[in-house]
C-alpha cells in the first residue's frame, strides 16, 4: 500500500488500497480509504456482494450530537432532565393513587 497525502485538503476520486483478512475473518480499512471518506468511531458499513465477485461498501455514517446541535429551532427554553423526570414521577404516582381509590 502506497501512503497518499492529504494534507493539501484535496481527495482524490478514486483510491485503491489492499487489506487482509484475518482468521477470524476481520479486515482493517486501510487509513487512505478512512481518510478518503471521513470515517471513524461508530461509523457502519454496509457490504453488497454481486455475483460478478465484486462487492460494493455503502458508509451509513453515525451522526454525533454535536452535529446535532441548532438543528431544531425553538423559542422555550428546554427544561432539566431532572426536572422531567420528576414530573414523570408525580403523574405517576397521581395515577396510581387514582387507579388505588377506584378498587
Amino acid at each position: 500500500m502506497s501512503a497518499i497525502d492529504f494534507s493539501d485538503g484535496q481527495t482524490p476520486s478514486i483510491v485503491k488500497a489492499t487489506s487482509t483478512i484475518s482468521s477470524r475473518g476481520q479486515i482493517v480499512i486501510p487509513v487512505e480509504i478512512r481518510k478518503m471518506l471521513g470515517l471513524g468511531e461508530g461509523d457502519h458499513l454496509t457490504f453488497i456482494a454481486e455475483n460478478t465477485g465484486e462487492i460494493k461498501v455503502e458508509v451509513v455514517k453515525r451522526q454525533r450530537i454535536s452535529e446535532l446541535v441548532g438543528m431544531l429551532k425553538t423559542h422555550k427554553a428546554f427544561k432539566p432532565v431532572d426536572e422531567i423526570r420528576k414530573e414523570a414521577y408525580e403523574k405517576m404516582a397521581q395515577k396510581e393513587l387514582k387507579d388505588g381509590e377506584e378498587d
